[in-house]
């Protein structure tokens, strides 16, 4: 006799503070409803924007051209052997 009052009490507290898990409006899920479309529709404009932006890139892949630049240093103040093959050069303003 003592668990089924134990029961009895421990189910109806669970139906009484359990909240029912539909418990929105037919206005509130057609209002859901709409949104999840409207988000829908956002990411196929996005996509298509992601495609374009991919066809436009492939379509420019053809290599960077080198241009060679000759700097001449000659007088100037540097660091590091005269004859190397690659020189870094810094062109700053010390106002």
């Amino acid at each position: 006799m003592k668990r089924l009052s134990v029961l009895v009490v421990q189910a109806t507290i669970i139906l009484l503070f359990t909240q029912p898990g539909f418990s929105q409006s037919s206005e509130e899920l057609k209002y859901l409803k709409e949104e999840i479309k409207a988000l829908k529709e956002g990411q196929r404009a996005i996509r298509n924007d992601l495609r374009e932006i991919k066809s436009l890139l492939r379509a420019r892949r053809t290599p960077p051209v080198f241009k060679e630049a000759v700097i001449s240093i000659d007088g100037d103040p540097f660091k590091g052997d005269k004859d190397a093959r690659l020189a870094l050069i810094e062109f700053s303003d010390y106002q």
